[in-house]
């Protein structure tokens, strides 16, 4: 097995969007290190919810400045290279039931692809710990039954997706106060098909199963008009050919906001004068409005002065349930296009076919790192054989989002009760701290498209009230 490409250093911004200077504008040219240090606007956080709130405001006149702690733009995405391919470490996949990164992607016009599992001829599961394989129509009709038990509360408490408080009644608390483990557990279903549930809702909570709240994860089915099929589609078929980063570059090509990178903002005062930013580079920098487009998992590392409210502090503290494994594994020869799918328990408990090339790429998907170590060959090999037992691994690629400072996560999924005690007062502003993200959206939250749609609802939100100061 070849050595492969260890990019521990991502983080630090060995790979992504890295040209622009760390004090720049947009167009990439260096700002005098005495320019401007009051602002209309400082967005914090350069992933997609902070690069879209940055050029709105950016184009509506703002003055603004978006700082991100990385060397590079993108949040929890990166574009790399791997196996001749584009490929994104982090949000990858989207469709067309996204609304608004697909209109981004009509914007500018963007190419896209898709991946090679959507013509699977192979699929592998387990069976009472029995390795299987056989066809779509012996796979799909039992896993698709199980869908539809597990999804039912769907179609009656998630009907307007896009207001996901709307039914909020005894009930409908009741679904977010369990876990999806102890939805699954109560279902009148087979063995094999909770084998299957428990897998995908951990793979949907991107960790076990017992962590994230059931009807959170509800809502990819009712975001999708409660079609399976057009929910995979939207998760799991298309993606930018070129990577997500040729999307980023495009969106800060059409902003004038200042952008200061490897800048990590440590502190936030607010005062009857405005907002103070406190910085890692010992820097004093003031706005009118903040908005805080980082992830969930590290806001408890920020410092707010006044203090939050108790409910933010409490569910910053708590994060969301984002803390698995995503792997690429380039290996040897011709196979058949694979779908893999195990328990939940497992290493790697989703495995497929991403480009079916002479030497066919995998991604793989585990729900804890402590199972997998994406930086041990002998691991992965291990993991992938589980699936293919004669497969011959050329070169892996993975990262570890756990263990940025950055990130401490990948998506986002809520834990039980957060969505029905605490979502509507994270999106509510603290003075002139406005928060955002992908990890507060109104839909396709953990994905790309929501943080477009938070940047973009709190950016007009501002400049509203920018109107009146």
């Amino acid at each position: 097995m070849k050595r492969r490409n260890f990019i521990k250093n991502v983080a630090l911004g060995v790979a992504g969007v890295t040209a622009i200077p760390s004090s720049a504008n947009s167009s990439g040219v260096p700002l005098h290190s005495n320019s401007r240090k009051d602002y209309d606007v400082v967005v914090i956080g350069g992933g997609f919810a902070g690069v879209t709130a940055a050029r709105d405001l950016s184009q509506s006149g703002a003055k603004t400045l978006l700082l991100e702690a990385r060397p590079r733009l993108g949040g929890r995405t990166f574009t790399s290279t791997f196996g001749d391919h584009k490929m994104d470490m982090g949000g990858t996949w989207f469709g067309w039931g996204q609304p608004n990164i697909w209109a981004e992607k009509l914007k500018y016009n963007l190419p896209i692809t898709e991946s090679a599992a959507i013509n699977a001829t192979s699929f592998v599961w387990y069976d009472k710990g029995q390795r299987k394989v056989g066809t779509a129509d012996e796979y799909w009709p039992e896993v698709y039954e199980a869908y539809d038990k597990f999804y039912e509360p769907a179609f009656k408490y998630l009907n307007r997706p896009y207001e996901p408080l709307f039914h909020d009644s005894k009930e409908f608390r009741a679904l977010d106060s369990i876990s999806a483990r102890e939805a699954i557990d109560a279902l009148e279903v087979s063995e094999i098909q909770k084998d299957f549930l428990r897998s995908f809702a951990s793979i949907n909570g991107h960790s076990s199963s017992d962590k994230s709240s059931y009807l959170d994860q509800l809502r990819w089915l009712a975001l999708s008009g409660f079609n399976k099929d057009f929910m995979w589609a939207n998760i799991g078929q298309y993606k930018f050919k070129n990577g997500t980063s040729e999307l980023i570059e495009h969106m800060m090509g059409d902003s004038s906001a200042e952008v200061k990178l490897g800048t990590a903002c440590i502190k936030i005062k607010q005062s009857d004068s405005g907002v103070t930013i406190f910085t890692n580079r010992n820097e004093e920098i003031k706005a009118k409005f903040v908005i805080m487009a980082a992830p969930l998992n590290v806001l408890k590392d920020i410092q707010f002065s006044p203090a939050l409210s108790p409910i933010k502090q409490k569910s910053f503290k708590q994060g969301h349930t984002g803390s698995g494994v995503k792997i690429y594994i380039k290996i040897k020869g011709k196979h058949p296009i694979i779908y893999a799918n195990g328990t939940e328990d497992m290493a790697l408990n989703y495995l497929w076919t991403e480009y079916d090339d002479d030497d066919q790429i995998l991604v793989g998907f585990g729900k804890d790192p402590e199972k997998l170590d994406v930086y041990d060959d002998d691991a992965v090999l291990k993991a992938v054989q589980e699936y293919l037992p004669n497969a011959e691994i050329l070169e892996s690629f993975g990262y570890d989002w756990n263990i940025d400072p950055y990130s401490k996560g990948t998506w986002c999924m809520y834990p039980p009760g957060m969505l029905t005690t605490a979502f509507e007062e994270m999106n509510r502003p603290e003075g002139a701290v406005h928060f955002a993200g992908s990890d507060f959206a109104y839909g396709w939250r953990g994905f790309i498209d929501g943080a477009i749609e938070s940047g973009a609802r709190n950016a007009q939100i501002i400049i509203e009230k920018l109107k009146n100061v």
